[in-house]
């Protein structure tokens, strides 16, 4: 009998809680969503602003590089970088609003609601990030480097060093010309040609050089965005559903559910 009625009491509880309705309506969730989304992507957009600094690069590359992904110019980037961004914190905010109206998903406390946002954060950065990082953010963190300040300084330093090699190499042959007047101006001839040739030459190695040292910082730079960025979708989902969860937990009380 204690057997019996144990399992009377387990199913009837069970059949309460598939059955009770929602705390709260789909329109508030999807609101909610969209606050909690705005709020999460101002929290990531803070967190990516600190790890773009820490790899060198300006508190605003992030919204630069996902403007250049988007099609824009590097001048005009910005401003659709920053929208492209809480367009998409938007999207997932309203996906996680209409998560959270399912009985299963639905929000009782802050401790579901955050971790159901965690998951959230974590899911956008696999389904969303991880194929973008993968495809379109290495060429467009190298046109941006290319662009920076950093870069100018490291090609002005090269550009420096060979134009003393140069100089070097034109007081060598001024000491040759010194030597025999009728060979000077048959050397200068030649000296001329030969440096347009080298002036020619020098470019394209400068130039390749400064593509390999871009490329060899993305490769180090790369695997540090990954993980700041996996941070940062972390505290965005945070974020996400510490905003949602007070919304629909204060609808549920005043209709007291």
């Amino acid at each position: 009998m204690i057997w019996k009625n144990l399992f009377i009491v387990w199913f009837g509880t069970v059949q309460t809680m598939t059955m009770e309705s929602i705390l709260y309506p789909k329109k508030v969730a999807l609101g909610a969503g969209i606050v909690g989304g705005i709020a999460g992507g101002a929290v990531m957009y803070g967190v990516m602003s600190m790890v773009m600094t820490q790899i060198g690069m300006g508190a605003n590359c992030f919204a630069i590089i996902m403007g250049l992904i988007t099609g824009q110019s590097y001048e005009n980037a910005l401003g659709p970088g920053i929208t492209a961004h809480f367009l998409t914190s938007i999207a997932i905010g309203v996906a996680f609003g209409a998560i959270i109206t399912t009985k299963k998903f639905q929000i009782r406390g802050f401790g579901k609601g955050i971790g159901l946002g965690v998951a959230t954060g974590v899911i956008a950065y696999v389904v969303i990030f991880l194929p973008i990082a993968m495809t379109a953010l290495p060429p467009h963190m190298m046109d941006l480097m290319k662009m920076m300040p950093m870069g100018n300084m490291e090609g002005n330093m090269q550009s420096n060093s060979m134009n003393e090699q140069s100089s070097m190499q034109g007081n060598s042959m001024s000491q040759g010309q010194m030597s025999n007047n009728s060979e000077m101006n048959q050397q200068g001839t030649m000296a001329g040609n030969t440096m347009q040739g080298k002036g020619a030459m020098d470019e394209k190695m400068k130039m390749e050089q400064m593509d390999k040292m871009i490329t060899e910082e993305t490769q180090k730079m790369f695997p540090l965005i990954l993980a700041g960025s996996l941070i940062a979708h972390i505290t965005f989902g945070a974020a996400l559903g510490a905003v949602v969860t007070p919304i629909v937990k204060r609808v549920a009380q005043r209709s007291g559910r």
